[in-house]
């Protein structure tokens, strides 16, 4: 008894030849899928970079004016109860470099809880903030700041 299961089929050239361009359309598709996940995870990483490259500089500034960053406001006025002028300019630099994470890291929860706690100890200063009244910052900014000054 024979049985023909057709495998001989799978040697000849003449069928491989057919179904060549069908191959060559999936190894094509698998190519460009993965090219777009890698340029995707590129882009993802390259923000996630540039969000870290500007708290690191925040972090550096805080430590260059160490009596600004932790926002103490007894410290931060002089006897007379004038600001120290330098305090205004940190934080515009302080208030951009968060607009700038939350532009290049958009979805980050930890962002968020990062920027609130350094926002927090400066809240009495921000009150009184021009910048935050006429609103200048970016919507995402402005909700925090809205939360930390309710």
């Amino acid at each position: 008894m024979c049985f023909d299961t057709h495998l001989a089929q799978f040697l000849m050239f003449d069928f491989w030849d057919k179904r060549a361009d069908i191959f060559m359309m999936i190894i094509a598709f698998v190519a460009l899928t993965f090219t777009i996940i890698q340029l995707w995870i590129s882009r993802r990483e390259s923000r996630r970079t540039t969000a870290y490259s500007a708290y690191q500089e925040y972090l550096k500034l805080c430590f260059e004016n160490h009596e600004l960053s932790y926002g103490d406001e007894s410290v931060i006025r002089n006897n007379k109860g004038e600001i120290n002028p330098q305090y205004p300019w940190f934080i515009s630099h302080m208030l951009f470099t968060f607009e700038q994470i939350l532009e290049t890291d958009k979805n980050d929860k930890e962002w968020k809880i990062a920027i609130t706690s350094q926002l927090e100890n400066h809240k009495w200063y921000l009150k009184k903030s021009d910048s935050v009244k006429r609103l200048e910052w970016n919507s995402k900014l402005r909700c925090i700041l809205i939360d930390v000054l309710k």
